[in-house]
């Protein structure tokens, strides 16, 4: 319950702050465009009559820059009865270069002013308007001075071709207009906030039905979520069961191998030991058989190859080793029996590794080197151990023939490798090509690493 509920708190409000902005922003430009609406109404209303009413008695301005006595005469008696003695509290004519041709303040009939942007705009032909709310230069009361008045700038045109003659500016009491604005507003903003209101009561309604909805399917998430956790977690103790097991059969097949390596040890090599004593002991001038020594040299190099399996199968120590020492050891062996010499690049900050995944190392670079020398003929090898990306590197590389390694092959000793890196989880790659030398790769995962600390 707290969780819809908050949910619908989250909801709701988010929903109301967007529907209260987007009311403001349509609000005000709604009662906007009513307002400019009204304004532009009463103002063209009240330009047309004003002009209407004195544009025949400013024609003359068409040909002089002033007007006659009767045209002011009839100008003073239009502005002094009527609508517009109520509605205007100040009107005077412009000439073209800016002087009063008329003026209800005589005062200033027949001086040049400077020219407002009001005036400019009226003599392009169009029409200005603006509020302005004290007009201190003017001849009027006090009560007007601190009213809102409307001053407009109005084009005066020739009868006869249209062009502009003069610019009428008059000043209109605006109070009326602008209470008539301001309610205009009010009323436009009390019924967008009422569809307001009613459109958050509906979201609300949504939101509330919704949420109901929302935590239904919620909680149906957390039972499927709760079941994939555990499938999850018996997978992963499945997938750390199985790759224990791999560990541990690597370990059972060197444990095979120091087996066969200590019975090739124990037996035939100590039986061929033996006759090989025997033989030197036996002396030709007292037997029939007088060429002993190619049987003597036979005996000798099964012993010397007995030796040579019995080093590559049995590695006695490499339990005690690091990994340096791995790596080292199995370069020095190589280096002694192939008499090349081997460019080492060894990280010296290698992690700790469990014996099964040492002894994949040994092999690697045993195997690798052992096939640079005896089938790629190479005259130079490198090896190279490091961490890289997440991962423990291996590189073994030389500068031999190479071979096509999509060809058939009747060696072991790569697929075997490939197979006992596969089954640690890791990564086997060979670069080769005829004539391009060979570079091997293995690729082994830190977890491995994890689990010995």
């Amino acid at each position: 319950m707290d969780q819809r509920t908050n949910l619908i708190r989250q909801f709701f409000g988010t929903a109301a702050a967007v529907l209260v902005v987007g009311t403001l922003i349509i609000g005000y430009w709604v009662t906007a465009a009513v307002e400019n609406g009204v304004k532009e109404n009463a103002i063209s209303i009240k330009t047309m009559f004003v002009t209407d009413a004195i544009s025949p008695l400013a024609q003359e301005l068409s040909l002089t820059p002033s007007l006659g006595p009767a045209n002011r005469a009839e100008l003073d008696q239009l502005f002094a009865t009527g609508l517009l003695k109520t509605e205007i509290v100040l009107f005077q004519i412009w000439t073209l270069d800016g002087t009063i041709a008329y003026s209800n303040d005589t005062e200033i009939i027949g001086k040049k002013f400077f020219q407002t942007d009001g005036m400019k705009l009226a003599l392009t032909g169009q029409t200005y308007a603006e509020f302005d709310n004290v007009l201190d230069e003017l001849s009027i009361s006090e009560t007007l001075r601190t009213a809102p008045l409307l001053e407009i700038y109005a084009p005066i045109r020739a009868a006869e071709n249209g062009n502009v003659i003069g610019v009428a500016e008059f000043y209109a009491d605006g109070t009326a207009l602008r209470a008539h604005l301001l309610e205009t507003k009010t009323h436009g903003l009390i019924v967008v906030a009422s569809v307001a209101l009613a459109m958050l009561a509906a979201i609300y309604l949504v939101i509330f039905k919704g949420a109901e909805t929302i935590e239904k399917q919620r909680q149906a998430l957390d039972e499927k979520l709760h079941q994939l956790s555990s499938l999850l977690a018996e997978n992963q103790s499945l997938s750390r069961r199985v790759s224990k097991a791999n560990l541990k059969l690597a370990e059972l097949n060197e444990n095979a191998l120091r087996r066969i390596s200590a019975d090739l040890h124990d037996g035939p090599l100590q039986l061929l030991s033996y006759a090989g004593l025997r033989l030197e002991a036996v002396d030709p001038a007292k037997g029939a058989v007088t060429d002993l020594q190619p049987i003597k040299q036979t005996v000798d190099d099964a012993m010397r190859e007995i030796r040579q399996i019995c080093r590559g199968l049995s590695l006695p120590e490499i339990s005690q080793w690091n990994l340096e020492t791995v790596v080292r050891t199995a370069i020095e062996s190589h280096e002694k029996r192939t008499g090349i010499g081997v460019i080492r690049q060894v990280s010296a900050d290698l992690p700790s590794l469990p014996l099964a995944a040492k002894t994949t190392v040994y092999r690697f670079i045993q195997e690798t080197l052992n096939n640079g020398v005896n089938h790629g003929r190479c005259s130079r090898q490198t090896v190279s151990v490091g961490v890289r990306d997440g991962r423990l590197e291996a590189v073994v590389s030389d500068d031999g023939i190479g071979f096509d390694p999509s060809g058939e092959t009747n060696g072991l000793g790569l697929a075997g490798l490939k197979e006992r890196i596969n089954s640690l989880s890791g990564e086997f790659r060979l670069e080769t090509g005829d004539n391009t030398g060979t570079r091997v790769v293995m690729l082994l995962p830190m977890e491995f690493a994890r689990d010995v600390a």
